[in-house]
């Protein structure tokens, strides 16, 4: 099962590429990704993807709802809840 603190890191890294222009103290846990102007709808689109791939979970629509993946910390909250094992590199 993934650990909200691996999800938080691992998420950070994948923004980080994501956003390279971003300042590495703006993207923190509870940070609103929707202050950032360079993540627009396509990076959303991208980085839940890429959640899915990357910690085994499936996201149905009927869960692609703006309010569970808005920060980093409700994203890993939403990775840990639906995982059973996480790939750790």
């Amino acid at each position: 099962m993934a650990e909200h603190e691996e999800v938080v890191n691992a998420v950070v890294a994948r923004l980080r590429e994501l956003l390279p222009d971003t300042p590495v103290d703006e993207l923190t846990e509870d940070r609103d990704l929707r202050d950032f102007a360079a993540f627009d709808s396509l990076g959303v689109l991208e980085l839940l993807v890429w959640l899915e791939g990357r910690f085994s979970v499936s996201i149905p629509d009927e869960e692609l709802i703006v309010d569970n993946f808005t920060t980093v910390g409700k994203m890993a909250d939403y990775v840990v809840a639906r995982s059973s094992t996480a790939v750790v590199d």
